[in-house]
């Protein structure tokens, strides 16, 4: 019972905390209704800012003005890390082309800041959205 407590617990927590990449789009790009790409809603323009809620290899769910939705293959720069937990803002400006994976969990660039996403350890406890330094390379 405890262990059914806990884990409902947890996902209710996680479900709280959500990150947000505040981000510039480097290209035109259109937004879908659905991940497979067959809707189109909106074309959003170069230079624009937008939020990335959720991001796997090739597709971004985002948020831009009263649209949200679908990207394939986003090309975004500027990258600010915007969470409802405190001091979790970190900017790393750096560019992510279509060929690069962006679904790690930390990122390591020139010795910089490392933004490491909540998380939750074996034991049960869980780990807020942190920044940590680079590891120093040998």
């Amino acid at each position: 019972m405890k262990k059914k407590l806990l884990i409902l617990l947890l996902l209710v927590f996680n479900s709280c905390v959500t990150n947000y990449y505040y981000v510039t789009i480097d290209q035109d790009t259109t937004i879908y209704s659905s991940r497979n790409g067959k809707e189109s809603i909106v074309s959003i323009p170069k230079g624009s800012s937008v939020y990335i809620t959720r991001s796997d290899k090739t597709y971004s769910k985002i948020k831009w003005k009263n649209y949200k939705g679908w990207v394939i293959n986003p090309v975004y720069s500027n990258t600010n890390t915007l969470s409802n937990s405190p001091n979790t803002n970190v900017n790393t400006n750096y560019n992510l082309s279509p060929s690069k994976s962006h679904s790690s969990s930390t990122k390591s660039y020139n010795g910089g800041p490392v933004y490491v996403k909540g998380y939750t350890r074996k034991n049960g406890t869980y780990v807020q959205p942190h920044t940590r330094s680079a590891p120093k390379r040998r």
